[in-house]
């Protein structure tokens, strides 16, 4: 009777270990790595597997010179930009892309490729369909480097480096974020129509309702959408001057705020429609707040 309990117990437990056993997964010789920054305004990702050396020749070797490599092993090398930036010279849209490059001993062509392929270089790899294709000067590191890394370096407002590094070699690629296009862009005729809506409710709360609570919430939200939270000053440098209801937000804003006791933020607020409006040089709303504030300020 105890051999069996024994055995039905060793049963038990070989078979839950081997259960165990066979959940684990062998590590992967290039594992994944996905990093996902924000560059200036713009959101990026990044995926890519990373290979080692593991006592190998990279360059020259297992990576030939002049020859089209999809920079990572597994999955193509793939880049995700939310917004247009610049890579080198060249302006590229909002999409996804897959990195190849061709090493050679000094220079580095890299290509940012259209075509969305998962494993491997295409068998017949047109560079035509690539938008963006740069040469790029060899960096030689003092330190072999074991892993691949691609990094986002020498980060700024609206600026990095996209650097790719192995063994002894690293190139760098500059992106760019052209902050002044995609700030026009975020000023679409969309985004100011549906402005124009949240402002003439909070106008019917305020002036026909008499529910300046309500009133508030609207103009803020017409503001909010208006300016897609930029700063007031770099938002009144990209916006289209020739909207001749720009000084309007602020001046039914301030009012508002006065009608809720609340002086300081009115005030406040008839400055900023002051200044739209001897930027569109409107007459009506330059006196109209220059009156305002005097009153207000008392």
């Amino acid at each position: 009777m105890k051999n069996t309990i024994l055995f039905a117990l060793t049963l038990l437990f070989t078979t839950t270990l081997i259960g165990q056993i066979s959940k684990l997964k062998n590590p992967k010789l290039s594992p994944f790595q996905k990093t996902e920054i924000k560059l200036g305004i713009v959101d990026v990702s990044l995926e890519y597997s990373r290979p080692s050396m593991r006592g190998r020749k990279i360059f020259g070797v297992l990576e030939p010179y002049d020859k089209i490599w999809r920079t990572g092993a597994n999955k193509n090398t793939k880049i995700v930009f939310s917004d247009y930036v610049i890579i080198g010279d060249v302006e590229v849209a909002p999409g996804i892309y897959t990195i190849f490059t061709k090493p050679s001993m000094d220079i580095w062509d890299v290509y940012f490729h259209a075509e969305i392929d998962e494993y491997g270089v295409p068998e017949t790899f047109d560079p035509k369909n690539s938008v963006v294709q740069l040469n790029v000067p060899v960096i030689k590191l003092d330190k072999e480097l074991e892993t691949l890394a691609i990094t986002f370096d020498n980060l700024t407002a609206n600026t990095a480096i996209l650097s790719i590094s192995w063994e002894k070699t690293k190139v760098e690629i500059p992106i760019k974020i052209p902050t002044d296009k995609i700030l026009k862009n975020y000023l679409s005729e969309k985004n100011t129509a549906l402005s124009r809506e949240y402002s003439l409710a909070a106008y019917i709360y305020f002036d026909k309702e008499k529910n300046s609570k309500k009133a508030l919430v609207a103009i803020e939200k017409s503001i909010e959408i208006e300016e897609k939270g930029m700063p007031f000053e770099l938002w009144l440098e990209n916006v289209n001057l020739e909207d001749r209801r720009l000084a309007y937000n602020y001046y039914l804003k301030s009012n508002i705020l006065n009608d809720l006791d609340k002086k300081e933020q009115a005030i406040q607020s008839a400055k900023k429609s002051l200044i739209i409006a001897k930027k569109i040089k409107s007459e009506y709303y330059i006196n109209s707040n220059t009156e305002n504030i005097r009153k207000w300020s008392k």
